[in-house]
């Protein structure tokens, strides 16, 4: 599998001080007993007018649901149909993830911008706070 470090993620939407939406009822459980989505930036090859705050991510839905938040999400193990929403200077494209998320894990979403556009890389989990494997 593709492996590379966090500090190789120039900009990213999570991080000290980002809240956690719950996609469940009840009251918050412990990281080990749910599954978490994040949203990353990555362009640290992009050499055009690329500036941070013209690239947006977040998400649209879950398994059908509107859920809009660039906050990471906390899920119930389970079966998933993530729907995230990238923007690049007002050029917006949509991918959906399908995902049997486990308890204790957090699958990354990255996305960078070329050719004037988004792209989406494949699924991640962020392992130990420290680099990416991609799925």
């Amino acid at each position: 599998m593709k492996r590379f470090t966090v500090l190789a993620i120039l900009f990213s939407l999570v991080g000290c001080g980002m809240t956690t939406k719950q996609f469940y009822e009840g009251p918050p459980l412990s990281n080990s007993q749910t599954a978490i989505f994040s949203m990353w930036i990555d362009n640290p090859e992009y050499r055009g007018d690329f500036l941070p705050a013209d690239l947006k991510i977040n998400s649209q839905s879950i398994n059908g649901t509107p859920f809009e938040t660039n906050s990471q999400v906390s899920v119930l193990p389970g079966q998933y149909s993530f729907k995230v929403k990238c923007d690049y200077k007002g050029a917006i494209k949509h991918h959906v993830y399908d995902i049997d998320a486990e308890a204790g894990k957090n699958y990354a979403v990255i996305v960078f911008a070329k050719d004037n556009e988004c792209q989406f890389k494949n699924l991640n989990l962020l392992i130990n706070n420290e680099r990416f494997e991609e799925l």
